[in-house]
């Protein structure tokens, strides 16, 4: 094969913006029209449009010049003479390489253009070197890969002077072609194209009917493969443990996104059999590889959700809470990760130039490390807090002003439970700085509060009750004895002041205020039996002398000191009983002691 013109084939050139103009294409070589029949206007809009957007087209001023001396005329040269208008394969074909069989240039040329329509690559002719002389910046051959990352193989070199499609594309365009065309599927424009000429917005009749035919099918599919797929999913679940009954809900999104997939990739297989025009084909296909990777990330947030939720069963089995502490933190990374194995593929679906991408991020770098500082010092402190275990999931603590239960601790923050159910969320910087006061780690907690009486209770009376709140506070199971101070502290404005102390064991805040209150209400019982009064702040005037008889202090009754020592016994014997049958937790940091005490 020469560099000239085929023989038998007549080189004639016409320009389209003249088309458009007149009506009638103008031969070059001669500057008369092209004898064609007449075009009315709007059907040679019509056509400009299609040519213009649904094809691998090129403008008016890209007509090739027939002179193959460099990347851009090769591209040129094959494509712009299988255009609609401009259908001549054996002027396409001498991009191919020298020394071929012409007929089976023709086809191969022909199979080419079917590749890269089929795989939806549209190329961009400003793009390609106009350059004889280039070389690859790689590899420093001269040569020019048209599309390196879908098509290696698919490149143009110089050969002997000229530039040509390269023997490696030649001898791999057969196998390109069937794995784009699978089953001889290209033929279905042989068998049902033929003689349909009619077209709407630019696509053939029978190519209407293989759409609507697809999009039946994929739909009838999808919900056989939905039921299908189910108990099978859910059987291979459960037998590795990652299904429960109550996650039904997310393995039903799991198949719907699993099934989506498997439909994304018939359509990319069926599509190209409908011989699309190029520019269809590339919004299409690409829309449908863009979904699919949707699809991925939507699968793959759904399998986490699974996995973690197995992860999670597994750690509430294990008696450290640093289990729990850490699985947020690893999922929360884990679809992070996911989300940036998506969005890579997905921007380069978008043509996004990285190399413009990562130049504008180094730009400005500086100014996004200024402001994530505190971001970068919340992730720090992060770490600290893992390292150090300052607090854990479940800790009752007080730090930056804010007294709670610990709910979460993430990248940038931990979130607190107060009281009324609030939660705050704190930065971990603040975390770190502040002093932390971690009430969830204590062995034994305190009770210390005064008890006020009135002035008019004998000093026989006071004895009698501070003896029996020490044998109450002994007597009771969760209480600590060498903790046990109760003493007469001393005489307040409007009452004489008993303080009570004890230490008690509890693991969790809702346990001690359950054991206060046992305390308290003991404490009101003994005051009720012995006729104890409590003070309360008052003003009075009254004239009063100390409570004796015949100069000798009243004495207890003796029915009244052994209703006490009843009251004592019956306590001891309910605090036992309920603590037998909640079998509340508590840490055993001394013997235990006995059910009463005299």
């Amino acid at each position: 094969m020469t560099n000239g013109p085929c023989p038998g084939v007549r080189t004639v050139f016409f320009s389209l913006a003249d088309r458009a103009r007149t009506g009638r294409p103008v031969n070059q070589e001669t500057g008369g029209p092209w004898q064609a029949p007449y075009l009315g206007r709007m059907k040679r809009i019509r056509i400009l449009f299609i040519l213009l957007v649904f094809g691998q087209t090129v403008t008016a001023s890209e007509i090739p010049t027939g002179r193959l001396d460099n990347p851009y005329q090769v591209v040129l040269q094959h494509l712009y003479w299988l255009q609609k208008d401009t259908y001549r394969p054996p002027m396409s074909a001498w991009a191919m390489p020298e020394g071929v069989d012409s007929t089976e240039a023709v086809k191969r040329s022909i199979q080419l253009k079917q590749i890269l329509d089929g795989k939806g690559l549209y190329v961009h002719l400003d793009n390609i070197p106009r350059d004889a002389d280039y070389r690859d910046s790689v590899t420093g051959q001269t040569r020019y890969v048209l599309f390196p990352l879908e098509l290696p193989v698919v490149y143009v070199e110089m050969q002997n002077g000229s530039w040509r499609y390269s023997r490696e594309t030649w001898e791999a365009i057969p196998q390109l072609h069937r794995s784009v065309y699978p089953f001889g599927s290209d033929r279905l424009i042989t068998l049902f194209g033929k003689g349909s000429h009619e077209t709407f917005m630019g696509i053939a009749r029978w190519q209407w009917g293989g759409i609507l035919g697809l999009v039946l099918g994929l739909f009838v599919l999808y919900w056989i493969l939905y039921f299908l797929f189910i108990p099978l999913l859910r059987g291979i679940f459960q037998r590795i443990g990652f299904y429960k009954p109550e996650e039904f809900r997310t393995l039903q999104h799991f198949d719907r996104y699993f099934t989506l997939l498997i439909l994304a990739r018939l359509a990319l297989t069926g599509i190209p059999a409908l011989m699309l025009p190029a520019g269809i084909n590339v919004w299409l296909l690409h829309g449908i590889r863009i979904a699919a990777w949707l699809m991925v990330l939507m699968m793959g947030l759904r399998f986490i959700d699974l996995a973690f939720g197995y992860l999670r069963r597994m750690a509430d089995r294990t008696d450290t809470p640093t289990d729990n502490q850490i699985l947020p933190f690893l999922r929360r990374g884990a679809q992070a990760g996911l989300w940036i194995l998506v969005l890579i593929p997905v921007l380069r679906l978008l043509d996004v130039n990285f190399t413009a991408l990562i130049a504008g991020l180094s730009i400005g770098g500086l100014a996004l490390a200024l402001a994530a500082q505190d971001t970068v010092k919340n992730l720090i402190s992060t770490l600290i807090i893992f390292i150090d275990h300052p607090y854990r999931l479940g800790d009752y603590i007080k730090a930056a002003g804010v007294e709670g239960t610990v709910v979460e601790i993430g990248f940038r923050s931990t979130r607190m439970m107060t009281i009324d159910s609030s939660v705050i969320t704190i930065p971990n910087s603040n975390m770190i700085n502040d002093e932390i006061t971690n009430l969830g780690v204590r062995q034994f907690r305190l009770i210390h509060f005064m008890i006020g009486v009135t002035y008019d209770t004998d000093p026989g009376r006071m004895e009698a009750y501070i003896h029996a709140l020490r044998e109450m506070a002994l007597a009771h199971p969760d209480t600590l004895d060498e903790h046990v101070m109760i003493y007469l502290s001393g005489l307040n404005a409007s009452s004489i002041d008993i303080r009570f102390r004890t230490a008690i064991l509890a693991p969790d805040i809702r346990t001690e205020y359950q054991i206060q209150e046992e305390l308290v209400m003991a404490i009101i019982r003994h005051a009720q039996m012995l006729g104890i009064s409590f003070a309360f702040p008052s003003q009075s005037l009254y004239v009063e002398q100390w409570p004796v008889a015949d100069g000798k202090e009243e004495d207890l009754p003796e029915d009244r000191e052994e209703a006490r020592r009843d009251m004592v016994e019956k306590l001891t014997r309910e605090w036992s009983d309920r603590r037998t049958k909640t079998d509340s937790p508590s840490l055993s940091l001394r013997e235990d002691k006995p059910s009463g005490s005299g």
